[in-house]
């Protein structure tokens, strides 16, 4: 056989099919034969088709012989008795309808029903067309009673049009018939049922679906009931699920009223179900809210916000409780939608932006989960090298907001507290006038994060006291012109007392802020809540390989996190501690002191080695062996090192990193090194004109070829050498840098003391430029060039020196020293820093140089005593002198004395 249109028999398609009986296939197969001229094959299977059922064969069969045509043969093969032919007969009369044809058609299929060769229904469509619909419907009745339930429904539809009461009375019959077979026809026999006047047996029909746990049919029944009788008839029907523990059921019935408006029945519902649910009744959040309220039947505001706040994020529970406290205490309509929020969650398993449209009705109420988003974070997984090329937020973008918007940042928690309750710390990133802190704002000054948003790390800090109830450390994603979703830190209070928390920000690596915050814990005591506390962030910037050792002790126990733009690592808990650190890096410090000035036991490179051992140990003791595996596999990555600690005496700047195979020398020569002073927002630009040069009363031997050279670098400035003039440039908030060229005398005892001409300077004389952040405002740079500056002593709750008190004062950057330094040692250190900070160099890295530059003498100790605590990044803010002016002291072949006032 031929091809064409058509295809080889036996091969195409639609022949296969056709032989197999498929009669979409004959009629495409047919179609083909006739375009390819084959009239006979083409008229044989369109007929098969049409025999086979396919009414679309037939029309395609009369428009391609033509109607009359078809239709002639089809009446003889009719009249000759063919019943098939009857059958397709009346359907091409019907097609071409009209009064005497369409009466043809009918007696045709009459007959063809008869048979059984044709369906009932197609005779019924044919009466209707007629106008004979009291004849189609004695035909569908027939069908109904042979069980026919399209033609039931069918015949129901047509008696329920209208009012006639009859008509009305036979839909119930036939409705009742189709319920009693199984149909799920009940809500049309109660319509049907109201319509006919017949109330009673459609409450009833209402009472059997509601024992079926039907929503509707609860909802209906007591929106039905006077509304006297209405709460009677919500017990009514609420006892049987609440028998059953039917909680899912008790809670969509709730809902369903709520959406009718009837909220009060609603809040029955609900109140109910929450008290099937173990989940809820025994939650933290219900032994909170079971607390006696400071006034009966009034709210309690702190059990109220602290219930608000656990229901902000993703304690679905929480919301519950805090729907049934509202509804206690008289705020239906907000518990109302509480609840439905609390369904819609439950009914996903998560809070999405889609789910909370539809059950807020287009409010948005944005909620995060705890943890650090996507998992590597939080892992311990360090990225591909490929990922630091462009941290986000690195680069300064064009502000997409108004130049007054900016953000903050928030924290809030409970001031007052009972025992063994729950605790949430909120903290939000508000931005411009969007923020809910009572009117206490902090701005923050040049944000820019990046088109997509900067990512920002928050980790809090808690006493044991405060059980975290998950994860204490989330990164969030800051949108440019607008406020990321607050994030909640979940406590359950462990023991009573004065609890300090702290909430510090990071962008990668790099420190931003810290927040303190203060719980008292009372067994019994009341809930009180304060206003949010806030802190300036700076620019939200992570500087491209800046890695942060964030150190804590809490007792006689270490905690150490390194965070890096590639990795934010879990807290490492250290091994306790077998002595008290504070008597070895005493011991440390003597014998640095005795190196410096010349008088050690050790010489050349005995001293060099001596130094090493000590940092070699300060790693392998102190350092838990997580900590290190994770170091070595950022080392490469690392531009600058932060050390971050508090209440802490080490000398982290010891530190000697070593691993098999594995040795590149002191922490600090590998890279910047410098510390975080927690709690202070760090300043990315140094001011570096109008120097103020402080002189003690006995200078050191060097002391005035110090201050030469450095005026050549910075500017004359102003020599101070009188108490009353240092406190007078300090509290005036001075914005130029503060060097000190000077003895310092320190007692582990009593602390740090530079003598000058009209008394003695010590740390607490700064307490008043501390509690007004006196400089703030200029943001110094201190530089205290004497022995042991950067010494600290316990005081009260924290410790006290020249370094927390400057920068607790608002400095930009403080540098001092460790242990005593030699008087050449420590001007070369001074004029190799202050040369590089003047031509451009960031902090860390005139940092870095002078280190190198004082580091000449492997005997003299100095060039690692120096301590920095800043931004690595900072830079000066304005020109000064041209260096070229600045000539760098030559090394000494002999050792010059040290600066400490009792050398």
């Amino acid at each position: 056989m031929s091809g064409g249109k058509a295809g080889r028999e036996g091969q195409d398609w639609r022949w296969r099919l056709a032989a197999a009986g498929d009669a979409f296939a004959m009629r495409v197969l047919a179609t083909a034969l006739a375009e390819d001229g084959r009239h006979d094959e083409a008229v044989a299977w369109w007929e098969k088709a049409i025999a086979a059922g396919d009414e679309t064969a037939l029309h395609q069969l009369a428009d391609h012989m033509g109607a009359r045509t078809l239709e002639g043969q089809l009446r003889r093969q009719a009249e000759s008795g063919d019943l098939t032919a009857m059958g397709n007969l009346a359907k091409l009369l019907v097609r071409d309808s009209g009064g005497q044809r369409l009466a043809e058609a009918v007696h045709w299929l009459t007959l063809a029903v008869r048979a059984g060769v044709t369906p009932e229904r197609e005779l019924v469509a044919a009466l209707d067309s007629a106008g004979r619909s009291a004849e189609a419907e004695d035909r569908l009745r027939h069908m109904a009673a042979a069980g026919d339930l399209r033609a039931l429904r069918d015949l129901v539809r047509r008696l329920r049009e209208g009012d006639d009461g009859e008509r009305l009375h036979e839909a119930v019959v036939w409705l009742t018939r189709g319920v009693a077979a199984g149909e799920p026809w009940e809500w049309d026999l109660v319509a049907v049922l109201d319509r006919a006047g017949r109330a009673d047996e459609a409450e009833a029909r209402l009472r059997r679906l509601a024992d079926r746990h039907d929503v509707k049919a609860v909802t209906t029944l007591v929106r039905r009931a006077p509304e006297n009788m209405r709460a009677q008839v919500s017990r009514r029907e609420l006892d049987g699920p609440v028998r059953a523990r039917a909680v899912d059921h008790v809670r969509r019935v709730a809902a369903a009223l709520a959406r009718l408006d009837l909220r009060g029945e609603a809040v029955r519902w609900w109140t109910a179900a929450d008290a099937l649910d173990d989940r809820v009744c025994s939650s933290p959040a219900a032994c909170l809210a079971a607390r006696p309220a400071p006034v009966s039947g009034a709210p309690d505001s702190g059990v109220e916000w602290q219930l608000q706040e656990m229901a902000a994020t993703d304690d679905v529970t929480a919301t519950r409780v805090l729907a049934g406290y509202l509804a206690r205490t008289g705020q239906t309509a907000e518990a109302v939608r509480m609840w439905t929020r609390a369904d819609a969650a439950d009914g996903r398993g998560l809070w999405g932006d889609v789910l909370e449209q539809r059950a807020l009705g287009g409010t948005s109420d944005t909620v995060t989960s705890h943890g650090v988003q996507g998992g590597a974070p939080g892992d311990g997984v360090v990225a591909d090298a490929e990922s630091e090329e462009t941290p986000a937020g690195t680069v300064g973008e064009p502000d997409t907001a108004p130049a007054t918007a900016t953000h903050r940042l928030s924290a809030q928690m409970p001031s007052h507290a009972g025992l063994y309750e729950p605790v949430s710390l909120v903290v939000r990133v508000p931005f411009g006038a969007d923020h809910d802190d009572d009117g206490v704002s902090a701005p923050l000054a040049g944000f820019r994060p990046a088109p997509d948003g900067s990512p920002l790390t928050l980790i809090v800090r808690a006493p044991a006291g405060l059980d975290p109830q998950g994860p204490l450390e989330h990164t969030l994603l800051v949108p440019p012109s607008d406020a990321p979703a607050p994030v909640r830190f979940a406590f359950l209070t462990r023991e009573p007392g004065l609890h300090r928390v702290r909430v510090s920000a990071w962008a990668g690596g790099t420190f931003l802020t810290e927040i303190g915050l203060e719980v008292t814990v009372e067994r019994d005591g009341p809930y009180a809540v304060e206003p949010p506390s806030t802190a300036d962030m700076g620019e939200i910037r992570a500087h491209p390989g800046e890695v942060t050792l964030l150190v804590d002790r809490v007792g006689d126990q270490y905690t150490f996190r390194l965070i890096s733009d590639r990795c934010i690592y879990g807290a490492v808990l250290a091994q306790a501690l077998t002595a008290a650190p504070e008597a070895a890096a005493e011991r440390a410090y003597a014998m640095l002191q005795r190196l410096a000035a010349g008088r050690g036991e050790y010489s050349g490179a005995h001293a060099r080695r001596w130094m090493k051992e000590t940092g070699v140990g300060l790693w392998t003791e102190m350092v838990p062996d997580a900590v290190k595996e994770q170091f070595w596999q950022l080392r490469d990555h690392i531009t600058a090192f932060s050390v971050a600690s508090e209440h802490d005496v080490l000398p982290w700047e010891l530190l000697y990193p070593v691993a098999p195979g594995r040795d590149e020398g002191f922490l600090v020569q590998q890279f910047p090194v410098l510390r975080n002073s927690l709690g202070q927002t760090r300043s990315s630009v140094l001011p570096i004109g109008e120097p103020h040069y402080v002189v003690s009363a006995r200078a050191p031997v060097n002391g005035d070829s110090e201050i030469e050279s450095i005026r050549r670098i910075l500017g004359t400035g102003t020599v101070v050498d009188t108490l009353d003039g240092v406190l007078t440039v300090i509290d005036a908030g001075t914005t130029g840098p503060l060097h000190f060229t000077c003895h310092n005398t320190f007692d582990p005892g009593g602390g740090s003391s530079i003598l000058l001409a009209d008394g003695p300077f010590v740390p607490a004389l700064l307490n008043s430029a501390v509690a007004r952040r006196a400089l703030q405002g200029g943001r110094p740079l201190v530089f205290v060039n004497a022995c042991r500056a950067a010494g600290a002593v316990p005081q009260y709750t924290r410790m006290l020196g020249w370094a927390q008190q400057f920068m607790g004062a608002g400095a930009g950057a403080f540098v001092g020293t460790l242990w005593a330094v030699r008087s050449d040692s420590a001007q070369r250190f001074a004029e190799a820093f202050y040369a590089s900070l003047s031509a451009g160099e960031p902090l860390g890295t005139a940092v870095h140089r002078a280190r190198s530059h004082a580091g000449h003498d492997e005997t003299d100790p100095t060039w690692l005593a120096y301590t920095v605590y800043g931004d690595p990044g900072a830079i000066v803010s304005t020109s000064v002198p041209a260096p070229a002016a600045a000539v760098f002291s030559p090394a000494r072949a002999v050792p010059t004395p040290v600066r400490c006032e009792d050398t």
